[in-house]
């Protein structure tokens, strides 16, 4: 009898290791691949001059398109390394030039811009390829 006990705790105990979820663990954060910096180097009476430098730690990227938003009217006079567009909503689009549409991995690329803005502000919505950095 107590062989047949054993044998019934035994069962009961994988009947109940099959009814067990095993939850996953956390998944941990993964250190992004891309990291974005606004340098913002110059300012002057109605105007400033700034960069954006983003560095690609991951798989190439092509076509590369980077978004940000002016808090103020901004009217981009000159760029440079980029094509950068506004939408009226002051939206700005980098999108890349013949030299550069390609980011490779742990590539640097550097653009920037200088604008006519009554107020010069650092940006906190920076995105490359919709993804925030």
């Amino acid at each position: 009898m107590r062989h047949t006990t054993i044998r019934g705790l035994a069962a009961a105990a994988v009947a109940g290791l099959a009814a067990v979820s095993i939850a996953p663990s956390p998944a941990v954060a993964a250190t992004p691949a891309i990291t974005c910096e606004y340098i913002l180097w110059a300012k002057w009476r109605g105007g400033f001059g700034a960069d954006i430098e983003v560095r690609n730690t991951g798989p190439a990227i092509s076509n590369w398109v980077v978004r940000w938003s002016f808090d103020h009217p901004t009217t981009v006079v000159t760029t440079w390394n980029a094509v950068l567009t506004q939408t009226p909503d002051q939206v700005a689009t980098a999108t890349s030039v013949p030299w550069n549409t390609t980011l490779a991995t742990n590539a640097l690329l550097r653009f920037g811009w200088s604008a006519v803005a009554a107020v010069t502000e650092v940006p906190t919505d920076l995105t490359v390829n919709g993804v925030p950095c």
